[in-house]
């Protein structure tokens, strides 16, 4: 058998030559061979880019440092021009694209997740490539600041109060705001107004006379990192400002007294309603009047009495005017001006009537109305018009009153003539009778029109491109704080908690984990301050009942956050009915601060400074320095005079 040494010689072009030796049984070479070529292609290494920092893991920061990480890379090619583009993970958008640097230099990063692309110019073809890492920046959580809250909050009576703050919070966590107490006054959260920002509301009803004074509130703001840690708060005084609300003064209408026999007397006590001094029999009113024609007829008491018995010779019709004023305020608030144009002086309501002193009264009579047919027909969504034209003979200006079905809704003095629409709406059918009384106080007359209505349906809206246009209450739901927690099964036991309720408490205190021991529920009360008594709700009512943790006796050192006393703590055995929760601007080192509201969990850095001692010193070597550096001057300047006396005594 013949074996060979295939040799290769490695010729240029990449052509191999190759020649065969033959060799016999006995291994010697026989010299007889083969000679040829062979093609070899040698494969060139991948362009690479190596990213040596950041690498691919978490790079842990304290709380107000710059991210700044190595930029270490390196080629197998020579790179022409490197650059760096920084895509923020979190936030979905670029920090920095094509920034051109030198290898191992620094760069900022972003927290949270962060991909960094590398870029290099091959400076022999001018083509790009690229490599990319993935990394995250960890930072410890930092505690919400609240924005800009007054040390005093005004608002006025009869008014709702709407005082808008907001709370930062570096985290970009979703904050719970809260004020304690509650009632008449809450929190409403509005949602983020960036990523950083939370804006929250201060809200009440209406606020009347029982609501006048001022209320130490606190406003508090936290993250939910941990039950125990992070919030803010600052304290507030919210004044409801009193104001003299006006009052209300009963329009008399026409009148008419005889001179003789029955109605021969006029007597009449002036209704007078008002919040602060009641009505007239208080004395707090003061009462003025006055008759046309310089006439003097009578006085109004100042209990608002008018009594007159008119003589023969007072015979006449009279324009009367009746003003009345309320009282002052006693001691207004420094800043009602804020509540202008209401304040604390005293209001004036007048009312013109028309009296008729008469011997021989005759009734108003109605001359002439429309429609001349008094039964009418008419669609619910369409409308109809009346009018009335009156007169009396004895000069009298009578009033005009409109009635529905007995009931009435329109009232006029002092005119001849007066119209009246009527529609009846969506809904409505049947008849209905619509009535125009005219009076002088005496004797009347009137006109009744039988209006028969045929039904239009109401529409539902939320078709087409429609829907009501009418203006709808929205509530606004105020909640009190929660109840102390109650046991379950003991409430079951006693008969005090069953039903529905019973039975998905036990369910969610199972998901929870809670045995019998533990298990708890607890309730709160929830009231729309709108009073908008819809029958649908525009805004779904928050919840008034859930489980909780129940312990026998809670307080502020059992190391749960809970309710008690009347109030429920903000974080673990802090706030609420309990002292005040640590924060970063209550000027008190504490929760792991580093120093005086800076530091651990607050979003602010300490601020180095040098001991006063070291200041001392510091600036004493200066002052011993500069004096030595004076006294070399002087002796320098002493010698360079010295040796010119002597150069001038050799001359």
């Amino acid at each position: 058998m013949k074996r060979g040494v295939l040799a290769l010689v490695v010729l240029a072009l990449g052509i191999v030559g190759f020649y065969a030796f033959g060799m016999d049984t006995l291994g010697f070479f026989t010299g007889k061979g083969v000679s040829g070529t062979l093609d070899l292609f040698v494969q060139e290494s991948p362009t690479k880019i190596h990213i040596y920092s950041p690498e691919n893991k978490t790079y842990s920061f304290d709380v107000g440092q710059d991210y700044n990480l190595s930029l270490n890379v390196s080629a197998n090619f020579t790179a022409g021009a490197w650059n760096y583009s920084l895509y923020d993970l979190r936030h979905d958008r670029w920090v920095n694209q094509s920034v051109f640097f030198t290898p191992n230099t620094t760069f900022l990063a972003v927290r949270w997740g962060n991909r960094l692309t590398v870029s290099a110019n091959d400076s022999s073809t001018g083509q790009w490539y690229s490599a990319s890492v993935v990394f995250t920046v960890s930072v410890p959580n930092s505690a919400p600041i609240l924005g800009d809250i007054p040390n005093d909050i005004f608002v006025c009576e009869n008014n709702a109060l709407s005082y808008d703050f907001n709370a930062s919070d570096i985290d970009e966590d979703t904050l719970y705001a809260d004020i304690n107490p509650k009632n008449p006054f809450y929190v409403l959260s509005l949602g983020k107004y960036n990523a950083t920002m939370s804006l929250f509301r201060i809200f009440s009803g209406e606020l009347g006379k029982g609501n006048i004074g001022t209320y130490e509130e606190n406003i508090s703001v936290r993250d939910d990192y941990s039950p125990s840690c992070c919030s803010d708060s600052v304290k507030t005084n919210i004044t409801v400002i009193e104001i003299n609300n006006n009052f209300t003064l009963e329009n008399l209408g026409a009148q008419t007294v005889w001179t003789r026999g029955e109605n021969s007397t006029f007597y009449h006590v002036v209704n007078v309603s008002d919040v602060e001094d009641g009505n007239a029999s208080s004395g707090n009113f003061t009462f003025e009047i006055s008759f046309s024609n310089n006439a003097n007829l009578f006085a109004v008491s100042p209990f608002g009495v008018m009594n007159y018995t008119p003589d023969a010779g007072d015979v006449g019709v009279y324009s009367v005017l009746l003003c009345v004023n309320d009282s002052a305020l006693q001691n207004p608030h420094e800043n009602i001006s804020l509540c202008a144009p209401e304040g604390a002086g005293p209001n004036r309501n007048c009312d013109t009537f028309t009296l008729t002193v008469t011997d021989n009264n005759r009734a108003p009579e109605i001359v002439n109305y429309s429609p001349s047919n008094q039964n009418l027909k008419v669609s619910g969504d369409s409308s109809v018009s009346f009018y009335v034209e009156v007169y009396d003979a004895d000069g009298t200006v009578p009033d005009i009153d409109w009635y529905i079905d007995g009931v009435r809704v329109e009232h006029n003095e002092n005119r001849s003539n007066d119209s009246f629409v009527y529609k009846p709406g969506c809904g409505v059918s049947g008849t209905k009778k619509i009535l125009a009384l005219t009076t002088d106080g005496l004797l009347n007359d009137s006109v009744e029109w039988e209006v028969n209505v045929s039904l239009k349906s109401c529409s539902t809206g939320g078709g087409g491109g429609g829907g009501s246009s009418e203006p709808y209450c929205r509530e606004q739901w105020g909640c009190s704080d929660w109840r102390r927690c109650i046991n379950v099964y003991s409430a079951h036991l006693s008969g005090i908690f069953a039903g529905e309720e019973y039975f998905l408490a036990k369910e969610i205190c199972s998901q929870k984990g809670f045995d019998e021991d533990v298990c708890g529920y607890q309730r709160r009360k929830c009231r729309d301050v709108n009073e908008c008594n819809n029958t649908v709700l525009k805004v779904k009512k928050p919840e008034e009942f859930r489980v909780c943790y129940f312990i026998e006796n809670p307080g502020c050192n059992d190391g749960i956050q809970n309710c008690h006393d009347g109030g429920c703590e903000f974080l673990v055995d802090c706030g609420g009915p309990c002292a005040p929760c640590p924060t970063c601007s209550d000027g008190i080192k504490n929760q792991n601060e580093e120093g005086i509201d800076c530091g651990g969990p607050c979003p602010f850095k300490c601020r180095f400074e040098e001991p006063k001692s070291f200041k001392k010193v510091y600036y004493g070597l200066i002052l011993i320095f500069a004096l030595i550096v004076i006294l070399a001057i002087r002796k320098l300047l002493q010698v360079i005079h010295e040796r010119r006396e002597i150069e001038k005594k050799r001359r």
